[in-house]
């Protein structure tokens, strides 16, 4: 974040430091921090504290060295670059110190109640729901202040709740993790992971590729549409028919001719068999088996009115699985 943010250009005017492209303050980083990753958007800040946040961390960067060779931190502190002057953040006086302004705003973030909330928040919606229950989110929101943020308790009272228990079949699968249960749930050996990075990169969901600083959503309204419902029913049909190219890995020209393909994963290898290694059909049966407890009355109606060759793609492609 500190290099996607600009803060490596966050840079007191007049310092010492102040050349090049380092010759402001630059309010990324400091905006973001508080947005996204403590108080949340609704947290009680206001546009003074974010230039004072970015006062407050001017300097900040990356280790270079350390990056490259994996030692040390991968944070680094110029002095040459920092502002040396008091700040008021969030109505407390952060006071002159060089590296130590930013440690202590970012302990004093980290403890804000609204910090607790926010993280409680953003852990019951993945886990729990789109709208998780208030009382979760105040239970989770409390356990985060009184062990000082620690994530593992707070993890630990989310997991023994009863609204996690429950939550069975609410939260809607994005492609992520709609494509890596399909393959798992099969059973089928993967040694060329392309057509299931492609079908994710197709999804809207490229692997390490969001563009935003706020991450992918994590909301059924962020991936359930007619045409994301079609893709990812192709990909069932073609993971459960074998005809993906997921056992055998293929040359590098192939691969990259796979990639650049804008047709789907199985009708490239309907097309093209002896250029794209297939695998096997998924057997219908043990899937079944394994996914039966989440599969409701009218896929299980459907499932026993079809015919046999289809009933893997159906179990893969069905609501039920595309919801966890």
């Amino acid at each position: 974040m500190l290099f996607y943010l600009d803060n490596r250009l966050n840079t007191a005017p007049g310092s010492p430091g102040a050349k090049g492209d380092q010759t402001g303050i630059n309010e990324n980083y400091a905006r973001e921090v508080m947005e996204l990753h403590t108080l949340g958007v609704d947290g009680g800040y206001t546009q003074n504290d974010v230039v004072a946040l970015a006062h407050i961390l001017t300097g900040w960067g990356l280790g270079q060295r350390d990056l490259r060779y994996g030692t040390g931190a991968a944070a680094a502190f110029d002095p040459a670059r920092h502002d040396f002057s008091d700040q008021v953040l969030l109505g407390y006086r952060i006071v002159a110190g060089g590296e130590e302004e930013g440690v202590t705003a970012l302990t004093m973030l980290a403890r804000n109640p609204a910090t607790a909330h926010h993280i409680a928040f953003e852990m019951a919606q993945y886990f729990v729901a789109d709208q998780p229950p208030q009382g979760l989110v105040d239970r989770l929101s409390q356990r985060f202040r009184d062990t000082d943020g620690d994530i593992a308790a707070v993890l630990k009272t989310l997991f023994a709740s009863h609204e996690f228990r429950d939550s069975v079949g609410q939260k809607y699968k994005a492609p992520y993790q709609y494509v890596l249960s399909a393959a798992r749930a099969a059973g089928v050996e993967v040694n060329n992971p392309r057509p299931l990075l492609d079908t994710m990169a197709r999804l809207g969901m490229p692997l390490y590729g969001c563009q935003t600083p706020d991450g992918y959503k994590n909301t059924e309204d962020g991936w359930l549409s007619p045409d994301a419902t079609t893709l990812r029913v192709g990909f069932a049909t073609g993971l459960a028919r074998g005809a993906l190219p997921l056992r055998s890995p293929v040359s590098d020209d192939r691969v990259q001719a796979y990639a650049n393909t804008t047709a789907t994963p199985q009708l490239v290898a309907e097309l093209s068999p002896p250029q794209v290694p297939k695998g096997e059909p998924v057997a219908a049966g043990p899937l079944g088996q394994l996914l039966d407890p989440i599969l409701g009355d009218h896929t299980r109606a459907v499932i026993a009115e079809s015919p046999a060759g289809l009933l893997a793609a159906l179990i893969l492609g069905s609501p039920d699985f595309m919801r966890r």
